[in-house]
């Protein structure tokens, strides 16, 4: 049985220490493993320590500008500033919402071909593009592709990573990804109504947390406390199937709406959470 996503992290940061290195990229020094893969169950992909509590209002927010598809970080600036340093020159803009870049034709794509053929091996999302090669790119894409395909009746994904910050990246990347899975699953049970939701597999060519986070990657691995586990399985589909198009529901705009409703409250991490609550099972 797939492990919580709290003890893969935990076994994650452990690897690294292991049978990583110490690097200096840019002056920042750096532990890193080359060619890591995770195995995530897609409805148990929080990691939530007493040392670092998942940051529930961030995940609210980057979810909400995701399905935004908004290039621009003003929105995002509500929840995070992290957004501001690796901004185009001369814009307010970012290449890295990950709804402008899959939720639209890429994802079409997807289902589109998973519909046509069962058995495809075509069903893949590209984020990364030829156009974010440029000199003074502060935002190059982490996340090259997504490759759904079914097999023995279950909708797998994998996710390729070129490179992955364990603390900054993979802890928000895990749950939008398994938000994503979820979503082509259920745009596909109208035809396949037996298709069970298979794994979630997050293969990255170079995994990684910098200096900032050494001590805290000591708490977390030395820890004796029992975590909670979270969960995160969608209630109502924000995504659906019309036409030959993916089509949000209105689900998505009442989320959208929630959220932007306390933009500029003061609210914790827990009222975020219990946002999150009417869209999502999140306790086991």
């Amino acid at each position: 049985m797939t492990k919580d996503f709290s003890n893969i992290f935990i076994d994650t940061i452990k690897d690294i220490n292991k049978n990583g290195n110490e690097g200096q990229p840019r002056e920042l020094k750096v532990k890193e493993k080359f060619f890591s893969d995770l195995t995530i169950n897609p409805t148990l992909p929080i990691a939530h320590f007493r040392a670092r509590p998942f940051n529930w209002k961030y995940f609210a927010g980057e979810l909400a500008w995701y399905l935004k598809r908004d290039n621009n970080i003003n929105y995002i600036n509500h929840f995070s500033k992290f957004w501001s340093n690796i901004t185009n020159p001369g814009t307010n803009e970012i290449n890295s919402n990950y709804g402008s870049l899959v939720i639209g034709e890429q994802l079409e794509w997807v289902i589109k071909s998973l519909r046509d053929d069962k058995n495809t091996r075509q069903a893949i999302a590209f984020f990364n593009r030829p156009q974010f090669q440029f000199e003074g790119n502060k935002d190059f894409v982490c996340t090259m592709y997504a490759n759904f395909f079914i097999r023995n009746n279950k909708l797998n994904m994998k996710v390729q990573m070129r490179s992955n910050d364990v603390f900054y990246g993979l802890t928000f990347d895990a749950p939008f990804f398994a938000f994503l899975q979820q979503s082509v699953y259920q745009c596909l049970l109208d035809l396949y109504p037996d298709l069970e939701l298979g794994n979630y597999h997050h293969f990255a060519d170079n995994i990684h947390f910098y200096e900032r986070h050494f001590d805290l990657a000591d708490k977390i691995m030395t820890s004796t406390a029992k975590n909670k586990i979270y969960s995160l399985k969608i209630k109502k589909p924000f995504i659906c199937w019309d036409n030959n198009k993916i089509k949000y529901t209105r689900v998505t705009a009442d989320y959208i709406d929630d959220i932007d409703s306390v933009i500029g409250q003061k609210l914790k991490s827990e009222s975020y959470k219990n946002i999150l609550s009417n869209y999502f099972v999140l306790n086991q």
